[in-house]
């Protein structure tokens, strides 16, 4: 047989007040018709319940709130990783500034201009919403996979949580820029 237990009304059963945080509580379960049904209440109002069918009961308390993490970075974090590698050559670097544009541009920082070809190389003309001028990105052949390496290169370097923690995030298409 499987037993249900209702987890806590964060509620006094008697005096309906509202548990705060980190407050002091007493539970107890009640044997109603086969039935275990849990009743909170709080110190004050404990002595005041009444014997019933208490079955069991114990003392606990309103966990505190976890605090808010950031999920993402400073948008400057990111513009500034952007202007410090506008003129690095090492591929991986050159990766990760491309998909920092197309992040920028998707935050509306920069802005695509247009795009043109030179030496067998694809470029984006950008402009810096920023300060208010143009600047040209590399366009390199990433795979599917290699998006998602520099995008998770990225967040271990500003410590952000991934947006889907089940591993199975799609890339973004970026066919069309």
């Amino acid at each position: 047989m499987e037993w249900y237990i209702n987890k806590g009304s964060k509620v006094c059963v008697l005096c309906e007040r509202t548990f705060v945080e980190e407050e002091a509580y007493l539970s107890a379960l009640y044997d109603e018709h086969s039935e275990f049904i849990r009743k909170d209440f709080c110190v004050e109002c404990w002595d005041k319940k009444g014997e019933g069918d208490t079955f069991s009961h114990w003392k606990t308390k309103v966990p505190k709130k976890p605090e808010a993490a950031q999920r993402y970075a400073n948008i400057d974090v990111f513009y500034d990783l952007f202007n410090k590698l506008e003129n690095e050559n090492d591929a991986s670097r050159v990766n990760f500034r491309y998909v920092l544009s197309l992040y920028l541009m998707r935050k509306k920082v920069l802005k695509l201009k247009s795009s043109h070809k030179s030496n067998g190389n694809e470029y984006l003309v950008l402009h810096n919403v920023k300060e208010d001028k143009d600047t040209e990105v590399l366009k390199p052949q990433l795979s599917k996979e290699e998006v998602l390496a520099v995008t998770d290169e990225i967040g271990k370097l500003v410590n952000c949580a991934p947006q889907n923690s089940a591993g199975n995030a799609e890339a973004p298409n970026f066919s069309s820029l």
